[in-house]
């Protein structure tokens, strides 16, 4: 079933509907899938928490503070305890892209270095965080995907999605804003996490109107993979500055890598804030409204459909 909201249905069976969607999937991996592709489970179940999180904040609005306060720590510290292998194999990734881009501007035998020192951090991380991580999730997920049927979610209407999206996108306005002002890894990686509420909000409205709302929800999608390609650089930057790669037995320029990074990540904000700009043109309130009438009409046109 695609990450979607069914309009036509009551919202809080909706929004019930997608959260359990969500939290099943990331259960069933870690739990039937992890034994087979630790990595890619872990990753998926990751993307499964992330989606259930920016659903809570779409109906946030609804939600009386303490549950969403509630469930929102839950869904958080429960992807920050899978964290640590799935970031560290990024990191050994990020730095295989960059030799292959950068190929012949600094000896191979030095990006394998430091690929092998990453790769020996992964496997490290691997090996700590272990079964129990997984397990502790899964009973996690089990108790919000319990409660989710308890969720007081009566004063939920279409008009607090709508609210909900359009504090997400005033968020990610501000986050634009302070980008573009000081362009620092955290102010970055700020606007990646609301740009990642625009794709997902625009993925769970899409039946408002799907030509234009699945094209705004695309483009966002591809702002976030620039700002998360940008922050991964960022962190492999520190880690060379911390001296990922020696030990290895090859002497690494660790100068040179670093202008390397730096010159990659200059080209993806280039490329990467110009889309924000124009994701984010919109006042709110415009954004707003534009999004209300859509869903209005989007309900009218059901309604229509139903009694024909």
């Amino acid at each position: 079933m695609p990450y979607r909201l069914d309009l036509s249905a009551d919202p809080s069976d909706a929004l019930r509907a997608a959260a359990r969607e969500q939290l099943d999937d990331a259960v069933r991996r870690l739990r039937d899938e992890r034994a087979d592709d630790p990595a890619k489970a872990v990753h998926e179940a990751r993307k499964d928490l992330k989606k259930a999180r920016s659903l809570l904040r779409l109906a946030r609005p609804g939600l009386p503070g303490a549950v969403y306060r509630r469930e929102n720590a839950a869904l958080r510290e429960t992807g920050r305890s899978l964290s640590g292998a799935r970031d560290a194999d990024v990191l050994v990734e990020t730095a295989a892209d960059l030799g292959e881009r950068y190929a012949g501007q600094l000896p191979e035998a030095q990006f394998a270095a430091l690929s092998a020192g990453l790769a020996a951090a992964a496997a490290e991380a691997r090996d700590n965080e272990g079964d129990d991580a997984a397990q502790a999730a899964v009973a996690t997920l089990d108790a919000v995907a319990v409660r989710v049927g308890a969720w007081p979610l009566e004063r939920c209407d279409h008009d607090t999605l709508v609210h909900g999206a359009t504090r997400a996108y005033k968020r990610g306005r501000a986050a634009l804003a302070a980008a573009e002002k000081t362009a620092s890894v955290d102010r970055l990686h700020d606007l990646r996490k609301r740009v990642k509420d625009l794709w997902y909000h625009g993925r769970l409205l899409e039946e408002a109107w799907p030509r234009v709302v699945k094209a705004q929800s695309k483009a966002a999608h591809d702002l976030a993979d620039l700002l998360g390609d940008d922050h991964d650089l960022a962190v492999l930057a520190e880690r060379v500055e911390r001296g990922a790669g020696r030990g290895t037995g090859t002497p690494i320029d660790d100068d040179t890598v670093l202008d390397l990074i730096a010159r990659r990540r200059a080209e993806l904000q280039a490329e990467a804030l110009p889309i924000a700009r124009r994701l984010y043109a919109e006042p709110p309130n415009a954004f707003r409204a534009r999004l209300r009438e859509y869903v209005r009409a989007a309900g009218a046109e059901q309604r229509v459909a139903e009694a024909a």
